[in-house]
């Protein structure tokens, strides 16, 4: 056990409160408990309280107090489902402090447990490894005591899922002070890696850590990893390739692209277009390429004609005018009105946006 950490053994002297009228709250130690029940189906009730209740927020003030026993089981080699119990924590602190989420007790119970979780990421088991990168990664206040762990992680894992999760996480700690031109060079020398199905998460690491202004480098990687995932979402969504963002490797690229600077335009525009021609698309795919991506650019907004244009939404946009094969369906231009009140042909459009500020 280590700093922030209770073993099971200390569960009934925590000293549980009974609210009014009685309540799940009693039941905390029974359930805790069962966590490492060595009957699997024990295990899973417990852990389906643990994820709907406490999770859900209901007990906030017991779930502070349970807070040291998990870390606790966590420290024990022998817990099953440590993976779980990491990504359950995850789930309490993946909000920057300050944002909405679990109260500052629950968060401040988990950060005391860091000296516990970071030799989780050096781990033999690299899904444990992973899951605790991804947990630790959303504790930028101890950036200092998680970088060297992740380094290593960054090191030895391979190409995949966990490694991903390594590199995104090292990446969002590499931007606070604690960070180092080491780490942003393990992350450009991961870009260049060829072929390396990891790219993209340097460069969602490269875009966390150099911000707000990443090397151009990253842009390529980030869209094309875009362009296939919306080519075949079903075959993508099949294969597990990190564990942020809930595994929407879609939606977390799209939301790194929408924090591109204005230098990375330019770059940005070439490779739209490039995925937006590459030949061998039937209209109707390069139709729906250009959908997605401008879905991407402009969420749900009604209107755009009175915007000032984002670099990513400039970058979309002013692609379209020129990729031929997006047209030929005959169904962009009459959605881009529809949706968004865009000009429906690729001229108008290209006018369009060269009058946007």
């Amino acid at each position: 056990m280590g700093a922030g950490t209770l073993p099971l053994s200390a569960l009934d002297r925590a000293g549980w409160a009974r609210p009014p009228g009685g309540g799940p709250v009693v039941e905390v130690p029974a359930r805790l408990r069962a966590l490492v029940s060595p009957d699997g189906e024990a295990r899973a009730v417990a852990w389906h309280w643990w994820e709907t209740w406490f999770l859900g927020g209901h007990e906030q003030p017991a779930l502070a107090r349970a807070v040291p026993f998990l870390l606790g089981l966590l420290a024990d080699g022998g817990t099953p489902d440590r993976e779980r119990a990491l990504g359950g924590l995850s789930r309490l602190v993946e909000r920057p402090p300050g944002e909405d989420g679990p109260g500052g007790p629950v968060r401040a119970a988990v950060v005391a447990g860091v000296p516990a979780l970071v030799p989780l990421v050096e781990a033999a088991d690299v899904r444990t490894a992973g899951a605790a990168a991804e947990l630790l990664a959303w504790l930028p206040e101890r950036a200092r005591e998680v970088l060297p762990a992740l380094r290593g992680l960054c090191g030895r894992a391979g190409p995949g899922p966990e490694r991903a999760t390594a590199l995104i996480a090292l990446g969002t700690l590499a931007g606070t002070p604690a960070g180092s031109a080491a780490d942003r060079a393990v992350l450009e020398g991961a870009l260049r890696g060829r072929p390396d199905p990891d790219r993209w998460a340097a460069a969602v690491g490269l875009c966390r850590a150099a911000a707000p202004a990443p090397p151009s480098g990253v842009v390529v990687p980030l869209v094309t990893e875009l362009a296939a995932a919306h080519r075949d979402p079903d075959g993508y969504a099949a294969v597990r390739r990190t564990r942020f963002h809930d595994d929407d490797v879609a939606g977390l690229l799209a939301a790194t692209l929408r924090t591109l600077p204005a230098p990375c335009r330019e770059a940005a525009g070439l490779a739209v277009s490039a995925c937006l021609s590459a030949p061998g698309q039937r209209p109707e795919e390069a139709d729906g390429l250009a959908s997605a991506l401008v879905v991407d650019a402009l969420g749900d907004l009604e209107q755009v004609a009175a915007r000032a244009l984002t670099p990513w939404q400039r970058a979309v946009l002013g692609a379209l005018p020129g990729a031929d094969p997006v047209w030929a369906s005959g169904e962009l231009g009459p959605w881009l009105g529809s949706a968004y009140g865009l000009p429906g042909t690729p001229g108008a459009l290209a006018r369009w946006c060269a009058a946007r500020p």
